[in-house]
């Protein structure tokens, strides 16, 4: 059997797993990114992982090539990694490096264009030929299939659909700009919008015991016991979600869009009447075919 590595390079943690030609996946495997010291401590993790994964393979297996996805700019053809502000790097030749040391292929990918052909050939969205996926974790990706073919844009780097300004009077990004998508909705806005609003003592709350460990996973269960101030960032996180939502509706009119990453976890809350605020503010007439 031939096998792909998929790695899925986060802010956060560094996954990995083998892949089949139908997209079953054999073994996993999930670490912290070591990404304080710039690239190479994450690059060595990531050759631990293909060599960890290569070592214990049957004899009848094969490990023919890596894809490699992360967040940022990518230039597919020479597989370097342009700008990735959550990782702090820029012009890294990422598959150079790597395929010198494990004599593999390596072909790098923006996280959310990996996400969104995942699901277009093999997941929610299969067989839908306008599709908008997004991933919520330490950032924001977006990334859309338009006319069964992912949308790259004239210089390959389409889909940051994070960094388009929601408020622009709102909290730093980690882009430069002020009050982007990903600054508001992330898991990282999240958390830097409840400690602000923790810091303001506005409202009574619990999580003032958690500020230094605060989490979104520590704010939604605190939500869920009912604090006010939990209550209240998800709420803002819900309304500034589909406000996104609905400026990419009217531009793409999609048939499909599929929520992914970390921040998925929260959707008992984050995503109660969510669908109904997208429907009721989306242009007119777009409201059937989405879903």
């Amino acid at each position: 059997m031939e096998y792909v590595l998929g790695i899925d390079l986060g802010a956060t943690n560094l996954k990995a797993a083998l892949v089949d030609k139908d997209g079953k996946t054999k073994g996993f495997q999930s670490i912290p990114t070591q990404k304080g010291n710039g690239p190479q401590p994450v690059l060595d993790q990531i050759l631990d992982l293909i060599f960890g994964f290569k070592n214990k393979l049957e004899e009848k297996d094969h490990l023919i090539g890596v894809g490699l996805a992360l967040p940022g700019s990518v230039d597919v053809d020479s597989g370097v990694c342009l700008y990735s502000p959550n990782l702090g790097w820029k012009n890294e030749e990422v598959s150079k490096k790597l395929q010198e040391c494990t004599e593999l292929g390596v072909k790098l990918i923006n996280d959310a264009n990996a996400a969104c052909l995942g699901e277009y050939f093999f997941g929610a969205g299969k067989g839908r030929g306008n599709l908008i996926c997004i991933t919520i974790g330490t950032g924001i990706g977006t990334a859309f299939i338009l006319e069964n073919k992912l949308f790259v844009g004239a210089s390959g780097f389409a889909g940051e659909g994070g960094h388009m300004v929601i408020n622009p009077f709102g909290p730093h990004c980690s882009c430069g700009r002020r009050g982007c998508w990903e600054a508001l909705v992330s898991a990282s806005g999240i958390v830097a919008r409840a400690k602000k609003e923790i810091e303001s003592q506005n409202l009574k709350t619990n999580l003032e015991r958690y500020k230094d460990s605060l989490s979104t996973e520590i704010i939604v269960e605190a939500a869920r016991q009912g604090d006010r101030l939990a209550l209240k960032v998800l709420e803002e996180t819900r309304e500034y979600l589909a406000i996104g939502l609905v400026n990419l509706v009217n531009i793409f009119n999609p048939e499909q869009i599929v929520l992914a990453g970390g921040v998925i976890g929260a959707k008992d809350i984050l995503f109660n009447g969510l669908e109904k605020l997208v429907k009721k503010a989306v242009f007119p007439g777009f409201c059937p075919e989405l879903e």
